[in-house]
């Protein structure tokens, strides 16, 4: 009797509750469908690009795809950012890209420079992480070239607007006023335009200076190489040693006291081994210490003067002429040593890089002239007079 007591009042309670959880149940499952609904409906609407959106967006497609189970998903690249972005420094190290630059800006009057990339980030094919760290590249590079760089948050933020179904790319600035107002916000007298992409085997960087004021196009340029995808690269690192061969227009005179004639020579070889250092103190100038073994190759049966030259030199890092010759004038003074004799030397001119292992140095070279004994010679003076200023070759190659 009790059970069934329990039953009947417990089938009542529940007859009395059922309409109102149906109820209740039938609203929870219409909001959640109208919240699933809203969310898939394609409204109209702007928004900054996030980084997992730009990556999912900017992923290349490769000419053989791989098979995913998520066919929204691109296939991975043939080239991970990492090793993208150590191939642009590679270009950005070993290449030379301003030239000229820091001294027309100079006569321009142009002392600030913002970065502003101009790539679209729903079609490009790096990542972020990859642009940023080229960026910061070139900024580095502006202020070691004696260029003060602004900072430009806004420069670097890309908006898509998505409307009935269509994807619309948005700049910071989309006219030369917005560019304008933008310039003055940060003070800078001039944006560099850049942008970097690669398509299979070619890395391309493309740059463009454009004057704030006028908005006149200063000065532009597009570096491009070739890398091989299964190729290792290869840094363009300048050796701290050095092979050098020379050919110094001193003059040696001995006198032939017999005749009274002189015997002369007016140009020595010199073979030299060269170890250059670099401080981060003085990012523009470079040591080095030379050391030369020194004779002439002329009259050795009666003026046979070999010595060693040891040196200390300075290097001044000048833009560069052009992507392949780098000028950097240099003085250095060192001791020439013989048997019995040594001489203060002195020596200037400048260095000539070429390729990326060579170069070529024209100077004069100065020695105190002094008479250095020698083994006495029939009918010659036990003296050869040695020294004077002359001109200084030397074609040299680091390793």
């Amino acid at each position: 009797m009790l059970t069934l007591y329990l039953l009947s009042k417990f089938k009542r309670r529940a007859m009395t509750r059922l309409p109102y959880d149906i109820k209740k149940s039938f609203f929870l499952y219409l909001f959640s469908f109208s919240v699933a609904c809203t969310a898939y409906i394609p409204l109209g609407h702007s928004a900054e690009v996030t980084d997992a959106e730009e990556q999912l967006i900017s992923a290349p497609q490769t000419e053989t795809p791989r098979v995913t189970t998520n066919p929204k998903i691109s296939p991975p690249l043939t080239f991970t950012p990492s090793k993208s972005y150590l191939v642009f420094q590679n270009i950005l190290n070993h290449r030379d890209i301003w030239g000229q630059l820091p001294w027309e800006l100079a006569e321009q009057n142009i002392t600030s420079i913002a970065l502003y990339h101009t790539g679209n980030k729903l079609q490009h094919q790096l990542d972020k992480t990859t642009l940023s760290l080229i960026e910061n590249k070139l900024a580095l590079s502006l202020i070691d070239n004696d260029m003060r760089v602004k900072t430009c948050i806004q420069c670097s933020k890309t908006y898509i607007n998505v409307k009935k179904g269509s994807i619309r790319v948005k700049h910071s600035a989309e006219t030369n006023t917005e560019l304008q107002a933008m310039a003055n916000d940060i003070r800078a007298n001039a944006f560099l335009m850049w942008d970097a992409s690669f398509h299979g085997e070619v890395y391309d960087i493309q740059l463009k200076l454009v004057n704030t004021k006028t908005m006149d196009v200063i000065w532009t340029k597009d570096i491009t190489e070739m890398v091989k995808e299964d190729a290792d690269i290869e840094f363009f690192e300048q050796s701290n040693w050095a092979f050098s061969l020379s050919k110094w227009g001193l003059e040696a005179k001995r006198l032939n006291t017999t005749t009274g004639e002189t015997e002369k020579v007016d140009s020595f070889t010199a073979l030299g081994l060269r170890n250059y250092h670099f401080s981060t103190l003085t990012p523009n100038i470079e040591y080095a210490i030379l050391f030369d073994i020194f004779t002439n190759l002329e009259q050795t049966d009666v003026i046979n003067l070999t010595g060693i030259n040891v040196e200390g030199r300075i290097f001044f890092h000048l833009p560069d002429w052009s992507e392949t010759v780098k000028l950097k004038p240099y003085v250095g003074v060192g001791q020439l040593l013989f048997n019995n004799y040594h001489a203060l030397s002195f020596r200037a001119g400048a260095e000539i890089s070429f390729f990326d292992s060579g170069f070529l140095e024209v100077g004069l070279i100065s020695v105190s002239e002094h008479d250095i004994e020698r083994s006495d010679i029939p009918d010659y003076a036990s003296t050869i007079s040695f020294g004077g200023v002359s001109y200084d070759i030397t074609l040299g190659y680091r390793f």
